[in-house]
């Protein structure tokens, strides 16, 4: 994703393959890049509705190139709403295909309270959706676990700019991994220095290192902020809490309990 701590974008899992303009740019994936390509899958990819609809697809997995499109995150406006007491349908409109429909599960019933209730993004509204891709009945579609509307409309051209990134770092991956098949996974975009702006899942060092630590905590209720910081003593407190206020709003984790316990999406 693009990373607001200096404007820097990190190539790999969390934006590469999001923003492919053609599937046939890249050849067939190297032996040492499978392990990057399964990765990658389980990170949001900045993408668009095109190419959603133009990636390839083997089985229930879809594919823009070598990079497999898991899970995305994509922007538009709402052209219409479809409510049940299960389930909320979106078209979502980003202006690069046909209106896209967005599936997003919830749970109003009678007996929920208020608070719990999960309100219809309004039409005409533009949306950031975060979901995993789907396709039912042949036909495609993302179902969301967030959205949110866009509070800032330099939101719609920074996601370009995701993409337009997400395409160029992973297009240089790959011309890179034909050079050699035993790339460093810490290869750092542009000269190396201390900003941690490494290649990493498309995390920088600090982001990956809590989002491991959290995916691999299978208690119910989380990973415990306390416990990561003590895991991760050579990293700054302040450094851990921002990365988890980043993993969180980016829709890699969530909290549970309270605002001190974390899972991951993928976990």
């Amino acid at each position: 994703m693009w990373n607001n701590q200096g404007g820097g974008y990190q190539q790999g899992s969390g934006g590469g393959g999001g923003g492919y303009m053609s599937p046939g740019g890249f050849g067939t994936p190297q032996p040492s890049q499978e392990k990057k390509t399964k990765d990658r899958a389980h990170n949001l990819l900045p993408a668009t509705v095109a190419e959603i609809l133009n990636a390839t697809q083997n089985e229930e997995k879809f594919f823009t190139g070598d990079i497999e499109v898991s899970q995305v995150t994509i922007v538009g406006i709402v052209r219409s709403v479809k409510e049940t007491p299960t389930r909320i349908d979106y078209e979502v409109d980003d202006m690069t295909g046909p209106p896209f429909e967005v599936k997003q599960f919830v749970d109003n019933d009678e007996g929920t309270p208020d608070s719990e209730r999960v309100s219809a993004m309004q039409e005409n509204t533009y949306v950031r959706v975060s979901g995993h891709v789907r396709s039912f009945g042949g036909k495609r579609s993302v179902v969301a676990f967030r959205m949110t509307p866009l509070t800032d409309m330099n939101e719609l051209t920074c996601h370009m700019l995701e993409v337009i990134h997400s395409h160029a770092a992973s297009a240089q991956q790959s011309s890179n991994a034909m050079k050699s098949n035993s790339l460093n996974n810490n290869t750092t975009i542009g000269s190396g220095d201390s900003s941690g702006f490494s290649v990493v899942n498309g995390l920088t060092s600090t982001q990956n290192q809590v989002h491991t630590l959290i995916r691999n905590n299978v208690t119910d209720q989380g990973a415990n902020v306390d416990q990561v910081c003590k895991q991760l003593r050579g990293v700054p407190e302040k450094a851990i809490r921002e990365a988890i206020d980043f993993l969180s709003s980016e829709g890699h984790i969530y909290s549970t309990i309270d605002e001190d316990h974390y899972k991951a999406t993928d976990s």
